[in-house]
């Protein structure tokens, strides 16, 4: 009988010890520990001819409208996606999901911009923004926030390649 009075001391001492290893932390201690971003799909209902398509890119602006985009990733007010030292977004596709990871806080534009010629530092424009869908116009962007511990969904993007925004202070074409 002492045995036994032992051995449930014990297992409930060592049951306490596994149970107790946060001491007195929040009761949803989940919130925040995930990764933070943003996801949603973006179409492209055309393309425009191989010949003037060198670039795709997802870029995430800090602030909006930058001076010009090659500038705004340097400094960091930026995120490119995929990362500019990686392949670029798929040509010719209909459409295509993405996820990508952030830091929290509030993001003016997210675009899609594509280089249309051949010099990596000026040939640049956007083609999509996004914006919510009851939006007057569709070529202002919305502005996102992404939380700590969150992905925010739906930032879907439709690409106009025929309507498109010089990123930089020449003219794109």
């Amino acid at each position: 009988m002492r045995r036994l009075v032992i051995m449930l001391i014990w297992l409930t001492g060592v049951g306490l010890y596994l149970g107790c290893d946060q001491g007195l932390s929040p009761a949803d201690s989940s919130v925040g520990e995930g990764p933070s971003g943003i996801s949603g799909t973006v179409y492209f209902p055309s393309w425009p001819p191989a010949d003037s398509l060198y670039d795709l890119r997802i870029v995430v602006f800090k602030t909006y409208p930058p001076d010009d985009i090659v500038t705004a990733l340097l400094t960091g007010q930026a995120v490119a996606y995929p990362p500019i030292d990686s392949t670029h977004l798929p040509f010719y596709v209909d459409s295509l999901n993405y996820t990508i990871e952030l830091p929290p806080g509030r993001y003016e534009a997210v675009t899609v911009v594509y280089r249309f010629g051949p010099v990596i530092l000026s040939d640049w424009a956007l083609v999509g923004v996004y914006h919510q869908p009851d939006a007057p116009t569709d070529t202002i962007p919305d502005p996102v926030t992404v939380e700590e511990g969150q992905i925010t969904t739906d930032i879907d993007i439709r690409v106009n390649f025929q309507r498109h925004i010089s990123l930089n202070r020449e003219a794109a074409p």
